[in-house]
């Protein structure tokens, strides 16, 4: 009886021993099944945010609200990265949003940051055959290379979106770069012929709105630039219903150009009005654009630095040491930027002080000073000497130590009047006032400049503005 209970107390035991075994099992499978369920449902909410987050973006795009549409961008893809992209959608998702921040990057002047999530996004639809996407994205890539200058990889990129474009008959997007090969590419190195072959197919395409007075404008200029000025005054006046100020004063200026080739003085003179009155209008916008600009980058590289601290940062206890640190050390720097900027804004007055005490004795200084301040007729009426640029010249050297001798020294290819264009670039003044000044058309300026940077300065492949190469000298 006695081994009897004992073999039952010993199976008994056994059995507890499986049973817990059994229930532990059931227990890490439940968790295990748990875990599964949680991480999926955490990724399935990423994803739905970050679309939300993409849509409201674009929403906000529309309406030029570039700033606030830029950080619904940068927080969706953020939320993305933490997402599997094995699935269509998610690539997809992340294509998208990549396209549209590189296009906001690209609008304030983040050009390199732009190129690199256009091209990225180029990866994405590829790997989904998204052709529509990738069309969209090689033209973007071409509108970034145009703002670098690197004309080369703009009509390359330019080709790529035309070839999809015309593969699926998308008869709006290939108007589209009818305009933007003509203008960004031939019209920039100077073949016009064919610039104005692809604007008039542009035309022909169906172009709309904004779109069709740019190429409007653009066409009439080409043909005033191969002296066929009869058939660039219908194109030239088609332009002028234009509301933007910024496309009504090329054509004004164009317009003026032939009057004066007609000897049509009182045209000239009307049209010279015109284009003064927009050209005032038209550097208003784009002060107030260059603030808003300066503003917006700041932001948004100030929220893409958040955001990949944000990605990197697993720890919520670790997040908030980083944020107070952060915190204090702006608030630190802050002070200290602020000193700094105080300090540097008040040396710099003296040196402005100083160098307009010297410089305001020169005629080309005292001429170009006032067309910057007051653009009126009156002040149109000069006539500069050569010897008033040589004094010009001299009083240059004398502010910037011997800016011409070493800018000659540096690039001796350049010519007399090179350096007079290069010493006013020196001295700060902005592109209208250069061109008025040296009585050439502002778009004839900008390849004057781009002249003498590629083949003068033999500087063709440096990523800086010919501003900043002065300045740097």
């Amino acid at each position: 009886m006695g081994v009897f209970m004992s073999l039952d107390k010993e199976k008994f035991c056994i059995f507890l021993q499986c049973m817990k075994a059994k229930l532990t099992y059931q227990i890490m499978l439940a968790m295990a099944l748990l875990a599964v369920f949680v991480s999926c449902d955490t990724q399935a909410k990423r994803e739905q945010k970050a679309r939300s987050l993409y849509e409201q973006g674009v929403q906000l795009r529309a309406q030029r609200l570039s700033e606030e549409a830029a950080q619904c961008f940068l927080e969706a893809l953020s939320l993305l990265n933490d997402v599997r992209a094995n699935d269509y959608y998610p690539v997809e998702l992340r294509a998208q949003i990549k396209d549209n921040l590189g296009a906001m990057y690209n609008k304030h002047q983040m050009f390199e940051d732009a190129l690199k999530m256009h091209r990225e996004a180029v990866d994405d639809f590829k790997q989904i055959n998204d052709s529509v996407g990738m069309m969209t994205a090689w033209r973007n890539c071409g509108r970034t290379a145009k703002s670098l200058g690197w004309f080369a990889q703009t009509k390359q990129f330019y080709d790529s979106a035309f070839q999809i474009a015309t593969l699926l008959n998308n008869s709006a997007m290939i108007a589209d770069l009818y305009l933007e090969i003509g203008r960004d590419y031939f019209m920039e190195i100077g073949d016009y012929p064919t610039a104005i072959e692809y604007v008039q197919n542009a035309i022909n395409g169906g172009l709309q709105g904004n779109d069709l007075d740019i190429a409007n404008m653009t066409l009439g200029i080409l043909y005033y630039y191969i002296d066929e000025n009869e058939k660039a005054k219908p194109y030239l006046e088609q332009a002028l219903q234009s509301d933007r100020a910024g496309v009504r004063m090329p054509v004004y200026q164009t317009l003026y150009g032939i009057a004066l080739n007609e000897e049509n003085l009182e045209m000239a003179m009307e049209y010279e009005q015109l284009f003064i009155e927009n050209m005032t209008l038209a550097e208003k916008e784009h002060n107030n654009e260059n603030v808003q600009r300066i503003k917006a980058e700041s932001e948004l590289k100030a929220q893409k630095n958040e955001l990949e601290t944000l990605h990197r940062t697993k720890s919520l206890k670790l997040y908030l040491v980083i944020a107070v640190t952060l915190a204090g050390s702006l608030s630190i720097l802050f002070i200290i930027r602020k000193k700094m900027t105080d300090n540097k804004i008040k040396s710099l007055e003296k040196e402005l002080q100083m160098r307009d005490k010297v410089m305001l004795s020169s005629s080309v200084f005292t001429t170009a000073k006032n067309l910057g301040e007051h653009l009126t007729a009156d002040a149109l009426n000069f006539d500069l000497s050569d010897a008033d640029w040589d004094d010009f010249i001299s009083m240059t050297d004398l502010v910037y130590d011997g800016f011409s001798k070493r800018l000659l020294a540096r690039f001796p290819k350049l010519t007399n009047n090179d350096v007079r264009i290069c010493c006013l670039a020196k001295n700060g003044f902005s592109n209208q006032v250069i061109s008025v000044l040296l009585e050439t058309q502002l778009e004839s300026y900008y390849k004057r400049k781009m002249r003498i940077k590629q083949m003068k300065m033999e500087l063709a492949d440096d990523d800086r503005t010919f501003e900043e190469i002065i300045n740097q000298l």
